[in-house]
């Protein structure tokens, strides 16, 4: 009772506090002040049993920005959040409510100071990578500073250190985040750009940068002791952790290419087994692009790089790196049912590459509108052996594979048109740890009409099918949009069935969207497959539901 009691002030709270600062703007001479933020809330009203789950966030800044000699901005930064009965799919502890973030940023000539619960991101991400994605379920800050500066041109050094945050357990019982006596991380970056000292290369539109990283985190030992051979041991966990990076980019006009190398002192924890292997991984991008013409190729190899703050830990909170997945990340509903996520642990070869090419106005194929067309193909596969440099060639050794071609056209004045077809291999077994290899065949329609200036509709017809497992899918969508305020929409999706494990279910949602300026209001009804919900590689697992469904936000 006091629990709730105490949950609706911070309701009440964050309604004042949205009505106290709403958009509010400063000046006097040089000095401006600025008070911006948001609001944020999603619900579920679940049926089974009857329960409301929501997460709420209230986001508010003060900006002080100033010309003085070496004084730039102030920036102050907060973050209430309410998330006692999370939606579905969120870890046990990511539950909780009070201020999620705090920060303090000062800026200057020669660069930024942050004190409070910073972000940042070494390279590729390969060692540090440190953001938030609400949808998700991550904020990966850490509870100290950081500090940016560019001492000289060209030169850009980073250094950041604190105790990240695990949801709310480092803050409720470590001091508020500020107690290092049982984890910390350190960690420093250098990027040199040496065609800001040579104008040759800045007159051939050339740039070359050079960069460095090193991380450590700090973590008191643990004691775990497992029983062999008829006696107990005790492993003997290191405080320390290193990891480094190093890394180039060079650019001329229209063609970029990135290489980084990372390795990783060996880390025992329970994601990996508790290995004392060293991890590595290595990252090569290249990419031409042109007007109407790109091309993207890459390559990824990883092994055993799970970087955590906190050994003990598994899910997705935690992770100090982030291995981006070298799969496209799909938006239609049946193309993305089965996303690919990252093997931190057991590594893996990813391989991907992307052309697009668009026909102009008025040619054979670009027709009266001009028509593009996307082609994109990811294959991953796994290590032929712990630490090996070679791939696995074996039909289990196959992760991911997917193909596909996509065209957009507009069709005529008021008619656009997009297609695409795909092949996708999933391997269930190595992603989700069961089931077997499911392939997986797809066509998606996407057709949007605009009637006048104040009434468009989009609709969306979709097929798959999987062979061995669950046999035929198919989707439909349908969006109405009123007066650039209103948007009705409703799906549905149902497993037809054909082959083993069909469930022959139906799964719907129809909503209605209210849109006025930075105010943006939904309310619908939902039932949902459950599957996995991802971002860049990093999912979490949403178990089927069913309610109302409702959500708001707002920006000033």
């Amino acid at each position: 009772m006091n629990e709730t009691r105490e949950i609706g002030w911070i309701w009440i709270g964050l309604m004042v506090l949205t009505l106290l600062c709403y958009p509010f703007s400063y000046s006097y001479a040089n000095d401006t002040v600025l008070v911006s933020g948001g609001i944020q809330h999603d619900g579920l009203l679940d049926w089974s049993p009857v329960k409301y789950h929501s997460n709420s966030y209230l986001d508010l800044s003060v900006h002080w920005h100033a010309e003085r000699k070496t004084f730039r901005e102030l920036r102050a930064t907060t973050r209430l959040e309410l998330t006692q009965w999370p939606l579905l799919g969120y870890e046990s502890d990511f539950g909780g409510h009070g201020v999620g973030h705090l920060s303090l940023e000062a800026a200057f000539t020669w660069g930024k100071i942050t004190i409070g619960d910073v972000y940042g991101q070494f390279g590729a991400g390969l060692i540090l990578d440190l953001y938030e994605d609400r949808g998700i379920g991550i904020d990966g800050a850490l509870r100290g500073a950081k500090i940016a500066l560019e001492p000289y041109k060209g030169i850009q050094l980073q250094m950041i250190g604190g105790k990240q945050r695990r949801y709310w357990s480092c803050y409720k019982d470590d001091a508020w985040g500020w107690n290092y006596t049982r984890d910390a991380t350190i960690g420093g970056d250098a990027e040199i750009h040496i065609e800001q000292w040579v104008p040759k290369m800045q007159a051939l539109d050339m740039r070359w940068m050079l960069g460095c990283s090193y991380v450590s985190k700090y973590e008191a030992p643990d004691t775990i002791i497992v029983p062999q051979a008829g006696a107990l041991y005790m492993y003997n966990l290191p405080r320390w952790v290193g990891a480094g990076d190093v890394r180039t980019e060079w650019q001329m006009k229209d063609v970029n290419l990135l290489i980084e190398y990372a390795r990783k002192a060996n880390d025992p924890c329970l994601d990996n087994g508790f290995s004392y292997r060293d991890g590595e991984a290595l990252f090569i991008s290249a990419v031409y692009s042109r007007k109407g013409f790109s091309v993207l190729a890459q390559v990824k190899r990883t092994d055993n790089m799970t970087f955590r703050s906190e050994r003990m830990r598994t899910g997705i909170a935690g992770r100090l790196n982030h291995m981006p997945a070298f799969a496209e990340q799909h938006t239609y509903a049946l193309a993305a049912m089965y996303p690919y996520v990252t093997q931190y642990n057991s590594g893996e070869w990813a391989f991907q590459a992307t052309l697009r090419y668009t026909w102009p106005r008025k040619t054979k194929m670009g027709g009266k509108y001009g028509t593009t067309i996307k082609v994109s193909a990811a294959h991953i596969r796994g290590l032929a052996a712990p630490g090996s440099w070679d791939i696995d060639k074996t039909n289990e050794g196959e992760y991911y594979t997917d193909v596909n071609i996509e065209l957009n056209k507009r069709i005529a004045k008021r008619w656009w048109l997009n297609a695409m077809l795909m092949y996708q291999n999933y391997n269930q077994k190595i992603i989700e740890g069961h089931g077997s290899f499911i392939r997986s065949g797809i066509a998606v329609v996407d057709a949007r009409y605009q009637v006048n200036n104040n009434i468009s509709m989009r609709g969306e017809l979709q097929y798959m099918y999987s062979p061995n497992y669950r046999g035929q899918w198919v989707f439909a969508l349908y969006e109405l949009s009123l007066y650039h305020h209103w948007m009705i929409s409703g799906e549905w999706k149902y497993n037809i069935g054909g082959a083993a494990e069909a469930t022959h279910e139906h799964f719907y949602t129809a909503a209605l969207t209210y849109t006025h300026g930075a105010h943006r209001a939904m309310v619908g009804y939902t039932k949902t497959q459950e599957g996995f919900h991802c971002a860049g590689g990093v999912c979490r697992y949403v178990p089927k539901q069913e309610g109302v469904c409702a959500s708001y936000s707002f920006t000033w």
